[in-house]
């Protein structure tokens, strides 16, 4: 990767937010009249009248009870949205064994049954003769659970596995003392072999090693379970963009019904979401104000999408005494740990900029040792809350002199004296205060970039901001994920967003109006 002037491209794997929701969020404004639009731009010149509290009067909410039918009811229904909701945000969702505690009341009895099946049926293949009667129920089990792992179009192979594993051929064998127990496993062992996906091989061929009946169903079936999950998670992937498609719509509906028996209630079921656009609003008002005087020249009018992405940046700097918004709610962890991750990326790259900046052209350009310093702050900081950064500092700032002091005499510089690193030490505890000027800075430029990749499409790789090369990586996953999330979430809202952004940019004009 270039080092050139630390100015890299990003090649995201999404390009930014979907245009056509952004158009029709924007075109939407035409429902407010196409002369009050414009009539925004031309009275932006007039002297702003005192901001009104709110265009929004919030109702009192009074207390409301449910009977536990309607609890259980509404509780299933959160769970199957919450399911849909999660496959369609999370590109690497997959469905993954179900890990119970050991020491479980369900566990111990779900042990104990296990054992004594698995006794019962090693005490009958015992017997003289050997009793296979739990075998013809195994073979049975096993015969279900191929055809779970069976594509639909796989017709002849089914039809081979009902022939050959036909359970009345195999109790006449039994009775006739013709049943060979490991002619049927072999069989199943190789159609597994055959539909089992190749992170699977190596288990489906340990099978062959087995020459015990009951260690050996045992582990067909624990294959079979995960063949089943493969099988699962193969189909979730197939029938992604239908599913993506279904919880947007099934997530519309549903919050249409909260948002109807909130108002049946007496109760504003988007409170806090028009809190949340309304101080993306003002800020934006606010800005555009600041540069019109400063400048002396109209600003450009507010538009829905620019308020709206304006409040989806905040979610990256959001104020945790806060409520989340009612729209944001079910994917309000994903938000705090991008919020997290993007102030971490902010404070790796503002100790690294320190770094270069304070040890000077000896290290400078060079990505071999800028990458080992990422790596070591990274494992140092790894799990440190934001509250304990401080005390954490001096070891990232000790780690570093020392990185800096063996690759001085190293590469024939002179050595890191112990002035220059007690400079640096204060300069990297200093920088972890949000309030600190680099930091101010580094988290300036990342807000313009995530800005800019969310506010349109892009035919061209981004470039990087300016000292984020080394987190190039780490960064691009972090965008990737904001923009799915806000684009679907875009996808399902849009339509309450359009509503309460279009009565502000109302308010505002009718805000703006000349005075008799």
């Amino acid at each position: 990767m270039a080092e050139k002037g630390d100015r890299d491209d990003l090649n995201l794997p999404l390009g930014g937010v979907s245009s056509d929701n952004e158009d029709e969020l924007n075109s939407s404004m035409a429902s407010t009249g196409s002369e009050e639009g414009q009539d925004i731009k031309k009275r932006r010149t007039q002297t702003p009248s005192p901001r009104r509290a709110s265009p929004f009067p919030v109702p009192a909410s009074p207390p409301k009870f449910i009977s536990m039918e309607e609890l259980i009811k509404a509780t299933t229904g959160v769970k199957n949205m919450s399911l849909a909701h999660e496959i369609a945000v999370d590109a690497n969702f997959k469905i993954a064994p179900a890990e119970k505690d050991p020491k479980s009341f369900e566990k111990q009895v779900e042990m104990i049954m296990h054992k004594a099946f698995w006794d019962v049926f090693q005490e009958s293949i015992n017997e003289d003769p050997p009793n296979y009667h739990h075998a013809l129920v195994l073979i049975g089990d096993v015969q279900k659970q191929l055809f779970t792992v069976i594509l639909p179009h796989q017709v002849r192979l089914k039809a081979q596995i009902t022939e050959v594993l036909d359970l009345d051929l195999i109790k006449q064998k039994m009775e006739n003392d013709a049943f060979d127990i490991f002619y049927y496993s072999n069989y199943v062992i190789d159609i597994m072999a055959k539909l089992c996906s190749q992170e699977r091989d190596e288990k489906v061929a340990h099978l062959r090693e087995l020459k015990e009946p009951v260690p050996l169903f045992k582990e067909i079936f624990q294959v079979l379970d995960l063949m089943k999950m493969d099988m699962a998670n193969f189909t979730i992937q197939q029938i992604r963009p239908y599913l993506q498609q279904q919880s947007v719509e099934y997530e519309r509906a549903k919050f249409q019904e909260f948002i109807k028996k909130q108002q049946e209630a007496g109760i504003d079921g988007l409170e806090m979401t028009k809190l949340w656009l309304k101080r993306s609003f003002d800020a934006l008002t606010d800005e555009a104000d600041t540069d019109q005087q400063a400048c002396a020249t109209p600003a450009p009018s507010l538009t829905p999408a620019s308020v709206l992405n304006e409040a989806y940046m905040e979610l990256l700097n959001w104020d945790r005494q806060r409520l989340y918004p009612e729209t944001l709610v079910m994917d309000q962890g994903r938000f705090m740990e991008l919020q997290d991750k993007t102030s971490r990326l902010t404070l790796v790259a503002s100790i690294l900029l320190v770094t270069y900046s304070t040890v000077g052209a000896a290290i400078s350009g060079v990505q071999t040792l800028k990458e080992k310093l990422k790596s070591e702050i990274c494992v140092i900081l790894e799990g440190v809350a934001d509250s304990d950064l401080n005390d954490k500092m001096i070891n990232v700032a000790e780690q570093i002199n020392k990185s800096v002091r063996e690759y001085m005499p190293e590469h024939g510089f002179k050595e890191w004296g112990t002035d220059q690193q007690a400079m640096l030490t204060g300069q990297i505890q200093q920088v972890s205060s949000h309030d600190h000027p680099v930091y101010k800075l580094v988290a300036k430029r990342l807000k313009e970039f995530i800005t800019q990749i969310i506010s349109k499409k892009h035919t061209k790789p981004l470039q990087m901001p300016v000292g984020f090369s080394v987190v190039e990586e780490e960064l691009g996953q972090v965008c990737g994920q904001f923009l799915r999330l806000i684009s679907y979430n875009r996808s399902v809202f849009f339509a309450h967003y359009s509503d309460i952004i279009n009565t502000l940019l109302q308010w505002r004009t009718e805000d703006l109006s000349p005075r008799g």
